[in-house]
């Protein structure tokens, strides 16, 4: 009996360590595909209808089809996104005469990814943007991980503001301060990880999958534009690196501050799927418990992207919202 239960427990070890080799051999054969995918550098790889912005913290990508003499709205995409993925809703905001303004936040798309990647940090980059640019007071609309960014810009610079729109926001205000795990201080591990999803093309369906509820929105021509960005060289590492301030508690924001956020001075709207399960519905209503002023439209059978899952029902709650904040700025 002790010999059968030796040969047992052996081979269940010997099982473990060809399934972890295994395992271990598909990483390594992901990051290897990444090193060999990422060969571009941005300038190549980035699209015709963009340009690059020197905002005095690296080149920012952005998309800026004007008109110039139009309100500006700037659009902060939410993780893994790109300015691309805001094509429709940039559409309908010109068509509006209204100057939609979508950079890249770094390390996604195709922006120059150097200094570190805090909300101040990026809303520094912003700000250095529209100045470049010359646009004027702007409304600013945050998606998901973007809205903190954008929150944070509004929060430091509510004289360059109109309003503010929050979409589907992650904002970490109902969560108790945590730093990264431990494991995620390995930079080789990191970029394992980052190269088995956020990188890897063949898991960009599955992703997007998880974070929408109208399934169908995950369609060939979404799909080609999150995976456009793969090719520029470091990408990788540059999400690897990120992803440290994405798993941690960025305490030195006034965004992350409920009593900062509770004294945010410009209109406040807020646009939410009722099938959202990243950011749910709960985190409306808890901001809301901060600034009651702000306006919420809820947008039926929608989950945490509605500007790809019903972009006609999606931007004309934004328009609308911008049209609020448009006329509550004037009669202020």
């Amino acid at each position: 009996m002790m010999g059968l239960l030796r040969r047992i427990a052996i081979g269940g070890v010997v099982s473990l360590v060809v399934v972890a080799g295994i395992v271990a051999a598909g990483l390594g054969a992901l990051r290897l595909a990444a090193h060999i995918r990422e060969t571009e550098t941005a300038a190549d790889a980035a699209p015709a209808d963009g340009k690059f912005v020197d905002s005095g913290h690296g080149r920012i990508f952005v998309m800026d089809p004007g008109p110039a003499g139009g309100i500006p709205v700037v659009l902060f995409h939410g993780t893994a996104a790109w300015s691309g993925l805001w094509w429709r809703t940039t559409a309908a905001l010109k068509n509006e005469g209204y100057r939609p303004i979508a950079p890249d936040l770094p390390p996604f798309g195709y922006s120059e990814r150097q200094g570190g990647y805090t909300r101040s940090e990026q809303a520094a980059r912003i700000d250095g943007m529209l100045t470049a640019l010359g646009a004027g007071r702007a409304v600013v609309v945050g998606h998901s991980f973007g809205a903190g960014a954008a929150l944070e810009y509004v929060l430091r610079h509510p004289d360059r503001t109109i309003g503010l729109v929050l979409v589907d926001a992650a904002l970490g205000l109902t969560q108790a301060p945590s730093d990264a795990p431990e494991i995620l201080d390995n930079r080789p591990l990191r970029e394992l990880l980052v190269s088995a999803t956020a990188t890897n093309p063949l898991a960009t369906h599955v992703l997007l999958s998880k974070l929408i509820y109208r399934k169908q929105a995950a369609d060939d021509a979404t799909l080609d534009i999150l995976k456009a960005p793969m090719r520029v060289a470091g990408t990788t590492s540059h999400i690897a690196d990120w992803l440290l301030y994405f798993a941690g508690s960025d305490r030195a924001a006034l965004s992350s501050s409920r009593a900062e956020v509770a004294r945010i001075a410009v209109p406040v709207a807020m646009i939410w799927g009722d099938r959202d399960d990243v950011t749910p519905l709960a985190q409306a209503n808890d901001f809301r418990s901060l600034v009651p002023r702000a306006s919420l439209k809820v947008l039926s059978d929608v989950g945490h992207i509605p500007q790809i899952e019903d972009p006609n029902v999606f931007n004309a709650a934004l328009i609308a919202a911008i049209g609020g904040i448009v006329a509550a700025d004037r009669a202020r």
